[in-house]
């Protein structure tokens, strides 16, 4: 990727001589493929209780934002996946990683996790193999994308998974150093609803295609959360999918905010639950609070 302008930070380097902000070479690097039983229900399946079936998720190493209650952060981080030997993953070694989850564990989709940086690579990969993928192909990143690289993408990727993490960018530029995040991510989730609509579920409860507009909430920042809720209600109306995530707990460097250094109290996520029910959405997915335990991330 000579000039890299993937993503917002805009870096214009050449990936093969040099790294930008995301510190990402101009291969593919994954730190861990699996099948993944704790998504929302109509990508993972209701039961992780056999071997088979699942969302088949391939987590690759890096990423463009720097969260600091990141909970993938052994593998979104250079700091800690840089000193590890990755092996460079070739177009033909993703597509056998994705056949092997199709093939041997009959997951449901394929699920590419902080996707981004490696978008151009990505488009090069699904130009040549997404016909021979017979699941659909799922795109779950942070939100902070470029719609002109996403454009790139329209027929290549089935269902649109992306945080929609801030309203305020003082919050996104203090938490995660994602500067303009609610211009790049409101833009971004424009064009992905363009692409592929809102959800659509097959017979069996799974879905075929859409999109799904994650929201975590954050302890303390309740209001970020409505602006955010309500910004989707008047932009998409009330068919607009959102998944409200109560998963947050304190990881990584959140320990370096205090007020961010506890889990969501059951009052704060109770008030927003409310106002989500009250915008009047038509569908989506509302988390338990119980759902922030570590041992519902993948161990990295």
């Amino acid at each position: 990727m000579a000039n890299c302008t993937i993503c917002p930070f805009n870096c214009n380097v050449d990936r093969i001589k040099k790294i930008g902000v995301c510190g990402l070479p101009n291969n593919f690097l994954v730190s861990k493929s699996q099948q993944h039983f704790f998504e929302e229900p109509i990508i993972s399946g209701v039961s992780g209780e056999s071997n088979t079936g699942g969302s088949g998720t391939i987590f690759f190493s890096g990423c463009n934002g720097r969260c600091v209650f990141c909970q993938n952060y052994k593998i979104s981080q250079k700091e800690y996946w840089g000193k590890k030997k990755l092996k460079k993953i070739t177009d033909e070694d993703l597509f056998k990683m994705s056949m092997d989850l199709i093939n041997k564990k009959k997951v449901f989709n394929i699920n590419f996790v902080s996707p981004t940086p490696y978008s151009e690579l990505l488009y090069k990969f699904l130009k040549k193999y997404k016909k021979k993928i017979k699941v659909p192909v799922i795109w779950n990143s942070n939100g902070y994308e470029r719609a002109e690289t996403l454009k790139k993408m329209s027929g290549l990727v089935d269902v649109y998974l992306p945080d929609f993490k801030y309203f305020d960018d003082k919050l996104a530029t203090k938490y995660s150093k994602m500067p303009n995040y609610f211009k790049f991510a409101k833009d971004a989730i424009k064009e992905m609803y363009k692409q592929v609509g809102w959800p659509k579920i097959r017979d069996n409860g799974l879905i075929k295609k859409g999109l799904i507009i994650r929201h975590l909430v954050l302890p303390g920042a309740v209001d970020d959360s409505k602006k955010v809720l309500l910004w989707i209600k008047k932009t998409f109306g009330e068919k607009a999918v959102v998944s409200l995530m109560a998963q947050y707990y304190p990881t990584y460097k959140s320990k370096n905010f205090s007020e961010i250094n506890r889990k969501l109290m059951e009052k704060e996520y109770a008030e927003i639950v409310s106002y989500f029910e009250g915008l009047g959405f038509v569908d989506g997915f509302i988390q338990e609070l119980s759902s922030a335990d570590p041992c519902f991330t993948p161990k990295f």
